[in-house]
């Protein structure tokens, strides 16, 4: 944070160069001469004013780059540190009256969209969405994975006309998974198939193409400065059954969110919320 000692601006001749030194979140900036001698840029003041324009300006430069890749850095550690659910493997399948799924990976607990970050554990869904005008209210289900049974009943969702069960298992991608659909003395069998191995871009890539995407937008990081909570989770419509992509979202305490859907063949951005 020194000057050279006896550096005086107005004897100094030659060519220069502007060098940027950093330090922990700083950046100083000075101007070396072909002398050999160094002055903070602030005691410049002698330099032509067309050649001080020139250095304020490379320097603005230099600025924006700086400040741009810290930004961005600054993003990708907040918003990996706060993923509370990812999924890693998603199966589906059909029957004459449902489209079934599964999917399993990591998720808080206990599950809170409150913008908190909570401790993961792993998880696993089971889902069916029934045909439309067909009563599913009283279905169970037992869930034969790799000649592993698991059964039980499920819940209606608030949000759609699927409904859900939770599982306490880990799904693998080479997992053999046949699901058993009672309702009235009658069952209806799907075999899964492993959608997600079909993917070209995986969980990780996804976060990467949103938080790269999220970091070229000048507000939010002081939105999550304070805490953020992300979401990196495979998904599909009921309009758009059998068609997925990767939905990357962040949000905080107020409910201040950003939002992707992503190709998961291509990489690229679908929509942006």
């Amino acid at each position: 944070e020194k000057s050279v000692s006896g550096a005086n601006p107005d004897k100094i001749k030659g060519n220069f160069s502007l060098l940027v030194i950093f330090c922990g979140d700083c950046a100083y900036p000075y101007i070396i001469y072909r002398g050999q001698e160094v002055v903070e840029l602030k005691k410049a003041a002698a330099l032509h004013k067309f050649v001080l324009l020139g250095l304020v300006l490379a320097l603005s430069v230099v600025s924006m780059i700086v400040f741009a890749g810290c930004g961005g850095t600054k993003l990708q550690e907040i918003a990996k540190n706060s993923i509370s659910e990812l999924h890693l493997n998603y199966f589906s399948g059909k029957t004459q009256n449902f489209e079934v799924a599964m999917w399993s990976g990591l998720r808080e607990e206990p599950y809170a969209a409150d913008g908190v970050k909570g401790d993961l554990v792993e998880f696993c869904v089971l889902s069916i969405v029934p045909a439309l005008g067909f009563d599913a209210q009283a279905v169970e289900y037992t869930a034969e994975i790799n000649k592993q049974t698991h059964s039980g009943v499920f819940e209606r969702s608030p949000f759609d006309r699927s409904f859900a069960s939770d599982l306490k298992i880990t799904l693998n991608e080479g997992d053999e998974i046949f699901v058993y659909l009672i309702l009235n003395g009658e069952t209806e069998i799907a075999k899964l198939d492993c959608v997600s191995a079909g993917f070209e871009i995986k969980n990780t890539q996804a976060l990467d193409i949103a938080i790269q995407h999220f970091a070229e937008k000048d507000d939010v990081l002081n939105k999550f400065r304070k805490g953020v909570e992300g979401q990196c989770k495979i998904i599909t419509t009921d309009k758009n059954l059998g068609i997925y992509f990767w939905y990357v979202c962040f949000f905080n305490a107020q409910n201040e969110r950003v939002a992707v859907v992503i190709d998961p063949k291509s990489g690229e951005i679908v929509a942006d919320m």
